[in-house]
């Protein structure tokens, strides 16, 4: 793990590995508010559907309360993707995801905007995923997992294979208040939740402003009163929209 500060070598390790974990970015007390929040909208949003697959994801999470408009804006978690990708960057989705006991497995996976993108993807950085641990995550919970150097294959899992766990696999272990920095382009998976209790993250994608979001975060940033320049821009509210180029005529 690198220390909270050393955002250089936090990016290197992100270039070189595919991610980086990062312990105790807010206080465990933080951490703690923000799955009490969650677990009040879990219970309020949960279907049949939910139950049955053991997991659920919470969306629109910014305008539900305050403290995830605060974790997406959080100056460390920006400070990294700015000096990767570039100070435009925005946010494509920001979301809640709970694995609930008996949860079994999603598969190695990419996540958008890369599995929208037709193989074989190009190099470079151009989106980076962040995981918010709200729970103490084990190997035994249902913790998130990555293949190291995936990011650079430019390409998805093989379906074949992709629900098979392989011994290159890391297993993320860290305490509630810890982020997991991931290159867009990780395959990552989360591992069977053999415990008695849930565990919860936060997940948000920071892309370059040319991709389309995959969550309408505008609809989201309509909903906020007096939004700050910087929610602003991660809400896509700056994000360049097409328009009609009209003919010009030429001087006489």
């Amino acid at each position: 793990m690198s220390t909270l500060l050393d955002i250089d070598a936090i990016i290197a390790e992100i270039d070189e590995r595919g991610f980086c974990a990062v312990p105790d970015v807010i206080p465990t007390e933080k951490a703690d508010e923000a799955r009490q929040v969650l677990h009040g909208l879990l219970d309020a949003e949960i279907t049949d559907q939910a139950r049955q697959a053991r997991t659920q994801r919470v969306g629109q999470i910014v305008v539900k309360h305050p403290i995830f408009l605060e974790l997406m804006c959080h100056p460390f978690v920006l400070a990294v993707w700015k000096k990767m990708l570039g100070e435009d960057i925005m946010c494509a989705t920001w979301s809640a995801n709970t694995t609930y006991p008996g949860f079994d497995s999603i598969g190695w996976h990419s996540d958008y905007p890369y599995w929208s993108l037709q193989p074989p993807w190009p190099a470079g950085n151009f989106a980076g995923q962040t995981l918010w641990l709200l729970d103490d995550f084990t190997a035994e919970n249902g913790a998130t997992a990555a293949i190291p150097y995936s990011h650079k294959k430019g390409h998805p899992p093989d379906p074949e294979t992709s629900n098979q766990w392989t011994d290159e696999g890391e297993i993320f272990v860290g305490t509630r208040g810890s982020i997991v920095f991931g290159h867009g382009a990780w395959w990552h998976t989360a591992r069977p939740n053999q415990t008695d209790r849930s565990r919860s993250c936060l997940l948000g994608m920071y892309p370059m402003p040319w991709f389309i979001p995959q969550e309408d975060m505008r609809t989201q940033l309509a909903q906020l009163e007096d939004p700050s320049e910087l929610v602003q821009q991660l809400l896509c509210g700056k994000q360049h929209t097409p328009n009609t180029v009209g003919m010009v005529r030429p001087a006489t």
